[in-house]
C-alpha cells in the first residue's frame, strides 16, 4: 500500500512538473537570454576591472528612465559592426520610434505592436559610439531609433556639455547649457564672436537684392513672402551667402550633432531687427502637420519639419526683446543672471502700458516676457529649442515668441534646422556657380554689394549656391572687371571664368594709379 502511495506521489510531481515546463515553455529562451545578459554584465575580475565602464543607458533625448549596466571592451569588441551595438542595448531600453502604422484608426492602431531597435549609440558628449573608447567611466549613452536624430537630454537644470566645431571662429568648444527641460531649451556660450555679429548687421543692411533684403517680415509656408501679419512687426533679410552665414550653418549642425552639413536641411539665416514697439505673437516654427496634402508635414510619420531652431543675439538690448516661451514657467531656482530682473518687472509693465493699448496682444506679451520661461537679449549669447520630441512629434510646448522691444532696436538672427530635406528644397531653383580665375591678380567676388570671398591669382576657383536674378561683380583690385547675372536658362551648374587681359591691357592695369575704364580693356575669352 505504501509503495502504491508513492508511486502515485511521483507519477502526480511528475505531471505537476511537466504541467509547469509545458505552461512556460514560450518564456524559457526568454529567461536563457536573460540569464546570458546578466552573465555578460556581471562584475569582471580585478585583473580585469580596467576593460570595462559602469554607463547608464537612455532613451533619445531623456534624462530620466535609464538602466545602468556594466560594458565591457569584449561585449563592444563582438558587436563592432554598424547598428549592432544599438540593437544589443535596446534590450534593456524601450527604444522610441517613427509611427509606422498605416491606418488612422485607434482600433487598428491597438491591434499592431511595434518593437522598436535602435541602430545609433551617442554618448553623453553627443558624440557617436563605435568602441569602446568613445565610453566614459560613467557615461550617458543614448538609443537613437532609425530615420531620427539624437536630440540633447535636458540631464539637470545648469548641465553643461562641451562640443568642438570644426567651423568656430574661436579655439574654444561651444558650451550647451541646459535651460528646460519642456520645452527642451539650451543656452549655447562661445557659439559665435561680437565680430560675427557685427558683420552679419553690416551685410544685411547692404543686401539690395528683392527677394533676400531687409523688409517687412512675412508668414506662412507659401513661397510668397510678402504675406505680412500685424501679428509679426519686425523686419527680417535672409542671409544665404555670406561666409560668415555659412560658417553659422555648419556650426549648427556640429552642436546638433546632426554629422555633415546638409543644404537642404536648413532654411537660410535669417537676420531680424526689431524698433521699438515691434515684437512677434507666440507661434510655431514647426508647420501644422495637415497644412497640404502635397507634402507629408508629420516627421513622426516619416515628414519633414522643422527639427530645432537657434536663436542669435546680435545687439543688447536696454529693455524687452526677449525670447518668451509662454507655456512654460521660470525655474525657481534658476541662477540670478537668468532670471527675471525683479526692478523690471514694474517698469516694463509702467512702459508697455504707455506703449501699447489696452488689451492688445502687444501688452499682454509684456506680461508673459515679465513671468514666463525667457531668455534676455544679450549680444553673442544664443539659444537653441527643439520643436519636435525625440520621436518626431511635433512638440506643442515649444510655442514662442519675440517679445516687444520697449527702448532700443533689437538685432538678432535665427537658424532653422529640418528633420529632413526642408519643404521649399522641393521647389528649390538654386543654382551652383563655379568661378575660376586664370588671371595673374587675385579677384574680389562681391554679391549685393557684399564681399563673399576671394578668387587666388593663376587658377583660383570658388563655388557658391545661388538663384536667379542674384547679380556677382568681379573686381581686381577696385575696378570691375566682370558682372554677370544668374539665369535659370543657363543650367543649375553654372561656371564663369574671369576673362584675361590682352597684353596692352595688362600694362595699362599695372601701371595705372587711377581709375580704369575697364570696357575700354581688350579682354580675352569668355565665361
Amino acid at each position: 500500500m505504501r509503495f502504491v502511495t508513492r508511486v502515485c506521489g511521483l507519477l502526480m510531481m511528475l505531471v505537476f512538473a511537466l504541467a509547469v515546463v509545458f505552461t512556460y515553455w514560450k518564456e524559457l529562451p526568454l529567461v536563457r537570454k536573460t540569464l546570458q545578459l546578466s552573465y555578460e554584465h556581471q562584475l569582471l575580475s580585478p585583473e580585469r576591472e580596467a576593460l570595462s565602464k559602469n554607463v547608464t543607458v537612455y532613451r533619445n533625448g531623456y534624462s530620466t528612465g535609464g538602466v545602468e549596466i556594466q560594458l565591457s571592451a569584449k561585449v563592444l569588441a563582438s558587436r563592432s559592426k554598424k547598428g549592432e551595438l544599438a540593437a544589443y542595448l535596446s534590450q534593456f531600453v524601450e527604444v522610441e520610434g517613427l509611427d509606422e502604422t498605416m491606418n488612422d484608426s485607434e482600433e487598428e492602431m491597438e491591434r499592431v505592436v511595434f518593437t522598436v531597435v535602435a541602430d545609433r549609440v551617442y554618448n553623453g558628449q553627443g558624440a557617436l559610439v563605435h568602441g569602446y573608447t568613445d565610453l566614459q567611466f560613467g557615461d550617458r549613452l543614448y538609443l537613437v531609433a532609425p530615420n531620427l536624430h539624437f536630440m540633447w537630454p535636458f540631464v539637470k537644470l545648469g548641465h553643461r556639455v562641451l562640443v568642438t566645431s570644426t567651423f568656430s571662429p574661436i579655439n574654444e568648444p561651444v558650451i550647451i547649457e541646459s535651460m528646460s527641460e519642456s520645452p527642451r531649451t539650451f543656452r549655447l556660450h562661445n557659439f559665435f564672436t561680437h565680430e560675427e555679429a557685427d558683420t552679419l548687421i553690416k551685410q544685411t543692411l547692404l543686401i539690395d537684392d528683392p527677394y533676400d533684403r531687409l523688409q517687412p517680415s512675412s508668414v506662412g509656408a507659401t513661397m510668397d513672402r510678402q504675406i505680412t501679419s500685424k501679428h509679426r512687426t519686425s523686419e527680417n533679410a535672409f542671409d544665404t551667402m555670406s561666409t560668415t552665414a555659412m560658417s553659422i550653418r555648419k556650426r549648427v549642425f556640429d552642436v546638433l550633432s546632426l554629422g555633415t552639413y546638409q543644404d537642404d536641411m536648413c532654411d537660410g539665416l535669417q537676420l531680424l531687427r526689431y524698433h521699438q514697439k515691434q515684437a512677434y505673437i507666440p507661434h510655431y516654427d514647426y508647420f501644422p502637420i495637415n497644412l497640404t496634402e502635397n507634402f507629408n508635414f508629420n516627421p513622426h510619420r516619416g515628414g519633414s519639419n522643422r527639427f530645432a531652431t537657434v536663436v542669435l543675439y546680435l545687439s543688447n538690448v536696454p529693455l524687452g526683446g526677449q525670447t518668451v516661451f509662454p507655456l512654460a514657467e521660470m525655474p525657481s531656482d534658476l541662477p540670478m543672471k537668468y532670471r527675471h530682473p525683479f526692478e523690471f518687472t514694474r517698469t516694463n509693465e509702467a512702459i508697455g502700458t504707455e506703449l501699447f493699448e489696452s488689451n492688445s496682444w502687444e501688452l499682454n506679451m509684456v506680461r508673459e516676457c515679465s513671468t514666463k520661461l525667457a531668455s534676455y537679449p544679450l549680444k553673442g549669447s544664443a539659444v537653441l529649442f527643439y520643436s519636435q520630441k525625440p520621436n518626431g512629434e511635433v512638440d506643442p510646448m515649444s510655442l514662442h515668441g519675440g517679445c516687444p522691444v520697449l527702448e532700443g532696436t533689437k538685432w538678432g538672427a535665427n537658424l532653422w534646422v529640418w528633420n529632413k530635406r526642408r519643404f521649399n528644397a522641393y521647389f528649390d531653383s538654386s543654382i551652383v556657380v563655379v568661378f575660376t580665375n586664370p588671371t595673374p591678380y587675385e579677384v574680389k567676388l562681391f554679391w549685393s554689394a557684399s564681399l563673399m570671398g576671394t578668387l587666388a591669382a593663376n587658377g583660383g576657383k570658388r563655388q557658391f549656391t545661388s538663384y536667379p536674378g542674384h547679380k556677382w561683380v568681379l573686381k581686381i583690385k577696385e575696378y570691375v572687371v566682370l558682372e554677370y547675372v544668374v539665369t535659370k536658362n543657363t543650367g543649375e551648374m553654372q561656371k564663369v571664368t574671369v576673362p584675361l587681359m590682352d597684353e596692352h591691357a595688362r600694362k595699362t592695369f599695372s601701371s595705372s594709379s587711377s581709375p580704369i575704364d575697364c570696357k575700354s580693356l581688350r579682354l580675352v575669352g569668355v565665361f
